[in-house]
């Protein structure tokens, strides 16, 4: 098996980033004409057995019978006019690649005869013994804030999911995360944008909710400055679901649930989110590219 593991990563590195991104963009666009067609059986096929998806306003799929009956209910409440992916990146590691782009929909909805949906997207690829490409996370959401109404999958009903722990790392990894998480929710608690953004690499990628994609500290730090003020404190708290130790790197799907203010002048949200990170030259893990969806907001009003 290590041979076997050995030739394949052989083979990923020798390849060039043109030909991966070719590779990826020719499947892409065989994704958009099976969603065209509602080619579920073949959509799915797509996917790894244990799998992570994390659609916009809706709860967290995790394997793949769930995911074809979500399929199945999309289209059976509408239609797709128009589905196209844009790729911003194609990164290698090992036997991963992560994709990160743009999406645009398309569609016809039972609420919406002309729908628009349009926003990023995250996937982490991996590739088989026999070499071919499953995906085993992705996560999407819009690039605006929009209604949960407005999703062109409004109408399914998806059943909420345990967010469980899938997955067996050292416990010095499992420590580093942990400490990593501290730091971050001590941030966003005290409203401290600067040391929110310290934690990301100086060449990061943050595709944050309802947002366009960020790249570079300078950046994702005036994004954090604006978001955390000493003013605006949120109460967070994360749970982690599948966790991919890729050595220098480390692939994290997660949730998280939180809130700020009160009853009367507060609110409360709750969503997916999946993080690539990085080693320093420390050794530390910091935040590298990170993408996140709502899945429920609810604003108090008096």
């Amino acid at each position: 098996m290590c041979a076997i593991n050995y030739a394949i990563s052989q083979r990923l590195v020798n390849k060039t980033d043109d030909i991966l991104r070719q590779e990826i963009e020719a499947i892409n666009n065989r994704i958009e004409q099976l969603y065209l067609d509602q080619n579920i059986g073949s959509l799915v096929s797509l996917y790894a057995e244990e799998l992570t998806f994390f659609p916009e306003y809706k709860p967290a799929i995790f394997e793949t019978k769930n995911l074809s009956g979500f399929f199945t209910d999309w289209f059976n409440t509408g239609d797709i006019k128009a589905y196209k992916k844009k790729i911003y990146a194609v990164e290698i590691y090992d036997r991963y690649l992560l994709e990160i782009g743009t999406f645009k929909f398309n569609y016809a909805s039972l609420r919406k005869p002309q729908g628009e949906y349009n926003g990023n997207y995250m996937i982490l690829w991996k590739r088989n013994i026999g070499g071919d490409l499953r995906i085993v996370s992705e996560t999407f959401g819009a690039d605006k804030n929009i209604d949960p109404r407005d999703v062109p999958y409004a109408d399914v009903q998806v059943p909420q999911g345990n967010f469980v722990v899938n997955y067996s790392v050292s416990k010095q990894l499992q420590s580093e995360i942990e400490e990593f998480d501290a730091v971050v929710l001590e941030a966003v608690a005290e409203g401290d944008g600067d040391a929110r953004a310290k934690g990301f690499t100086e060449d990061a990628i943050l595709m944050g909710n309802s947002d366009t994609i960020r790249v570079g500290m300078e950046v994702i730090r005036l994004k954090m400055l604006k978001t955390y003020t000493p003013g605006t404190s949120y109460i967070v708290k994360h749970s982690y679901n599948r966790i991919y130790d890729l050595g220098d790197y480390v692939f994290i799907n997660g949730h998280y649930k939180g809130g700020w203010g009160d009853s009367t002048n507060g609110g409360r949200f709750e969503g997916n989110m999946s993080n690539f990170m990085k080693r320093g030259k420390n050794g530390k893990l910091l935040m590298h590219r990170q993408t996140g969806n709502r899945e429920s907001l609810e604003v108090f009003k008096q």
